[in-house]
């Protein structure tokens, strides 16, 4: 079964709130945190769905604002936001869950469409080496596949753990037939990427820490992000670094109705992770996002920074941050690798957002990613519209990166 926006939140308090603990557990939180628990339960998908047609109607405003303030983007282009749909103001709750089901309906679709370079250039070999495909024990077939593999990105390490499974099984099960071999890739494939992915939100307030290298799309993550996450959500700018890092979100924030906790740019990071945690504490938010500041990987005083940003946040608020998300740049292949190696030493990852599919044709940095590094890929982006971003799901990408062009 496909995953959706809807089974990817574990919120696992909430049936134990509605059942067994009806009366005492009601008063425990403020009177924010009952009435938006209240809400969330019987409203959740219409609210998903009305927030993400408003947030496309936001970038709609937001692609007008730029073009009239002419504001520069230099090197962090890739982290302007998005361009969007053009989408017809309605108030009507059909239409809005009609908008929904026709953006994240066909969104297997708009996958195999994101990772088509990827797919042109890999099963476009491996159709020609299928062709020639005459049984199991042929050694330069093999060899075949795995140059292939290696040149999307795969890398050596997974190429050869994965050929070496396929040849195996293949031999055992007597595959005589290309088809029936780029089933049993797609099978092993799926295998590889298939981990826990949910993200977990059943913490009040949930704290979720996006870290990554410069350009690859933490801000604007953040910005699609938080179209679809439960309850009420906060946002903080810790990327104090980056020009306009913190006017973006406070976009992104005014536009979906959620508060920015910021400083002064240039302010010390670990600073703004501490207001923020305080801040939605007393607010009662259901999740705060922080951004951080974007960090080459090999620059140890920055990665060092990013440890103290970790180390606060769990010192205002013991077992946070819940989640920690690495956004990785697909079309930056085997160096996204070492990038999300070296963030996981440091602030032991959680999840993985690779961004950019659509612009690569190394889609297998996926694979490598998920067999060396152990951490699950949690959600992918195949554009730049907000539909674009979407919970991973293991047995859709490998049917999209490997089957018929």
């Amino acid at each position: 079964m496909a995953r959706s926006w809807r089974n990817f939140f574990r919120k696992t308090e909430e049936p134990e709130q509605e059942t067994t603990q009806p009366a005492e557990e009601a008063e425990a939180p403020d009177s924010a945190g009952t009435d938006s628990t209240a809400e969330d339960v019987p409203t959740e998908e219409v609210r998903a769905q009305r927030e993400t047609l408003q947030a496309t109607k936001v970038l709609e405003e937001e692609a007008d604002e730029e073009q009239a303030d002419d504001e520069p983007v230099d090197e962090t282009s890739e982290e302007s936001l998005p361009e969007p749909d053009v989408v017809e103001e309605t108030s009507d709750e059909e239409a809005a869950a009609e908008e929904q089901e026709t953006r994240s309906g066909g969104w297997f679709g708009r996958l195999r469409t994101g990772l088509r370079r990827s797919r042109e250039s890999v099963v476009g070999q491996l159709n020609a080496a299928i062709a020639e495909f005459r049984d199991t024990e042929d050694e330069e077939f093999w060899e075949r596949v795995e140059e292939i593999l290696i040149s999307s990105d795969v890398g050596v390490k997974t190429t050869s753990k994965l050929v070496g499974e396929l040849e195996q099984e293949a031999l055992e099960r007597n595959i005589t037939s290309g088809e029936q071999l780029r089933a049993l890739m797609i099978e092993h494939a799926e295998r590889m990427l298939a981990g826990p992915v949910e993200l977990d939100v059943s913490h009040k307030p949930t704290v979720i820490l996006m870290v990554g290298v410069n350009g690859t799309g933490k801000t604007t993550t953040i910005g699609k992000l938080v179209n679809f996450l439960p309850g009420k959500a906060m946002l903080a700018a810790g990327d104090t670094f980056r020009a306009a890092a913190i006017e973006q979100l406070q976009r992104w924030g005014e536009r979906v109705g959620a508060p920015v906790i910021a400083r002064e740019r240039g302010a010390d990071s670990a600073a703004v992770a501490h207001d923020a945690v305080e801040a939605a504490k007393l607010d009662g938010a259901d999740v705060l996002l922080i951004d951080t500041a974007g960090r080459l990987h090999t620059k140890v005083n920055l990665m060092a920074e990013l440890e103290k940003v970790r180390r606060i946040i769990e010192r205002q608020l013991p077992g946070a941050p819940h989640e920690v998300l690495l956004t990785v740049d697909a079309t930056t292949g085997q160096n996204g690798l070492r990038q999300a190696k070296m963030f996981n030493e440091v602030v032991n990852l959680t999840g993985i957002i690779l961004t950019k599919l659509d612009g690569t044709a190394k889609g297998g940095i996926a694979l490598a990613i998920a067999n060396e590094i152990g951490v699950p890929i949690k959600l992918i982006s195949v554009g730049e519209q907000v539909g674009d971003l979407h919970p991973f799901d293991a047995r859709e990408f490998a049917e999209a990166l490997y089957g018929e062009l």
